[in-house]
């Protein structure tokens, strides 16, 4: 049994606090850059000097020529694997060994684990070891999530 002390009537009535407090607004954020602007057909004139002046870069696409690949292909099984691949940069072994288990859907992020296949011939190194055999692409694209969710719906 708790007993009520003289002292105790010094300390002033508490408020009563109510059930949830309201969230605080969130902080309004300005960014100095509205827009950037990429000049596409500089950079694909610039590409073959990069190519040949650093011996490490591989050689790559760009964006709109990616498009451009993505909207060549007619088939959507086929058109989903380009997409996920340009989507989350996997290779195309990891994108075929996906599988239904492999999307996650938790309600506030979609996304898809990918199993990393490559490997090198050979004792693997420490860091090799430590580094995760799987890792978490989050999708953001509601398109795509959609046809994802679609194509899985099928029973594809």
């Amino acid at each position: 049994m708790v007993q009520k002390l003289a002292s105790d009537a010094r300390l002033p009535a508490r408020r009563p606090q109510p059930l949830f407090e309201p969230l605080p607004e969130p902080p309004v954020v300005s960014y100095p850059i509205g827009e950037v602007e990429i000049d596409w057909e500089c950079l694909q004139a610039k590409r073959p000097t990069v190519l040949e002046t650093i011996d490490a870069m591989p050689v790559y696409l760009l964006k709109p020529e990616i498009l451009v690949l993505l909207d060549a292909e007619k088939h959507p099984t086929y058109h989903l694997i380009l997409d996920l691949m340009w989507t989350t940069g996997a290779r195309i072994s990891e994108v075929l060994a996906l599988n239904p288990a492999s999307f996650i859907d938790d309600g506030y992020d979609f996304g898809v684990i990918l199993k990393t296949l490559k490997r090198r011939a050979g004792r693997p190194r420490k860091a090799a070891l430590q580094r995760s055999p799987k890792r978490y692409v989050p999708i953001n694209d509601h398109l795509l999530q959609d046809r994802i969710q679609s194509f899985l719906y099928a029973g594809r």
